[in-house]
């Protein structure tokens, strides 16, 4: 006969022939055991039961002591559970687990079946959450505002996710997750060298803003959309440029932008983008012909000037012959002219001598010095 002391905290297994024949609780008990035949395990009750091997190896070997003593939760190979203990959950079982809940424990048990359910419900996720470590069966996803993600289970679309955290059981189905931002982009092509029409090399900068309006195209429709985007980018500009001459290239400079738009937006409608616009930030010609440009501007420029300038003399000459008809038709006007005259004459000289009247000087003063 021997004693056995059971802990408030403990229950105890007891073996005869190394099978199971009762579950002690609490307690002083008394064993008699003349032949060490009993063998006694004692168990933590922190751990709520048994789980893991030992639960399976009890559960298949010894089924009628086992149901007597215990709440047993067997999972199919498919199925995983959430289990609450007086309204809180405790434990998140894995696929095809048994576990042995001791008998006085009010339970509460949530199988999944996760071939079919895969996402978590926010009470399941609440709970995922409040774990150190995420498990590894279960998938987080976080998609931030102004983002859309696409789901897929199994290479399959299955639906759009919008702003919000999102958990999935990534056990026997394979899911993945796309993110998309929804927000305007912007995507630049620098220092491109194009060859105009009369087969002039410029270089060009652009920059380009769009958004993406449909994610599930702009994720289905190209291996890499946004390699897509900037190539396409860069065949409009060079289709558009070589069918101009640099002299319309340089004068249509801030037209072109427009004009590449209406072509461009065909090749992004089919991978779901919208286009909103093309800027033309910078032309740069190579430096010969910058020099050739310049001076070309500069002939221009005093051709200007000339015909400016031939257009004054002409006016003034226009006055002069209109003055002269006047003066003509009119004696005193052209007297008065003359003495207009003589007063500027006047004032550069310093001693006049006037002889046979003012007759005399008017007649003479073009001899004046």
């Amino acid at each position: 006969m021997f004693k056995i002391r059971i802990k408030e905290s403990e229950k105890a297994l007891v073996y005869k022939d190394e099978k199971l024949i009762k579950v002690l609780d609490t307690g002083v008990h008394k064993l008699f055991n003349p032949f060490g035949r009993y063998r006694v395990e004692i168990i933590d009750k922190k751990e709520n039961g048994i789980s893991g091997e030992k639960a399976k190896l009890l559960y298949k070997n010894f089924i009628e002591i086992v149901n007597q003593e215990f709440k047993i939760i067997e999972l199919n190979d498919y199925e995983r559970a959430f289990v609450k203990i007086d309204g809180k959950f405790t434990d998140f079982l894995p696929l095809g687990a048994v576990k042995l809940y001791f008998k006085e424990l009010d339970l509460q048990v949530q199988k999944v079946d996760i071939r079919s359910n895969y996402q978590l419900n926010k009470e399941q996720a609440d709970y995922i959450e409040t774990m150190k470590i995420l498990p590894s069966s279960v998938l987080k996803v976080y998609v931030r505002e102004g983002e859309e993600a696409y789901l897929f289970r199994n290479g399959k679309y299955e639906k759009t996710l919008n702003s919000g955290v999102y958990y999935f059981f990534n056990e026997l189905n394979t899911i993945t997750v796309s993110q998309i931002d929804k927000r305007l982009k912007e995507l630049s092509l620098n220092q491109q060298e194009l060859l105009t029409k009369d087969k002039v090399t410029i270089r060009l900068n652009a920059v380009l803003h769009y958004k993406i309006a449909d994610g599930l195209k702009f994720i289905t429709e190209a291996e890499d959309a946004d390699e897509y985007i900037y190539k396409q980018l860069q065949f409009a500009v060079r289709e558009h440029i070589g069918n101009l001459e640099i002299d319309e290239v340089l004068q249509k400079q801030h037209r072109i932008s427009g004009e590449i738009v209406q072509n461009f937006k065909k090749s992004l409608d089919g991978i779901g983008v919208e286009l909103k616009n093309i800027h033309i930030k910078d032309i740069i010609l190579p430096g010969e012909m910058r020099e050739i440009f310049n001076k070309v501007i500069e002939a221009k420029k005093r051709a200007e000037a000339n015909i400016i300038k031939r257009r004054e003399e002409t006016a003034a000459t226009r006055s002069l012959l209109n003055t002269a008809k006047l003066m003509k038709d009119n004696p005193t006007l052209a007297r008065l002219k003359e003495l207009e005259a003589l007063e500027k004459i006047t004032r550069t000289v310093g001693t006049l001598n006037i002889y046979n009247g003012l007759d005399g000087v008017l007649n003479g003063m073009f001899k004046l010095k």
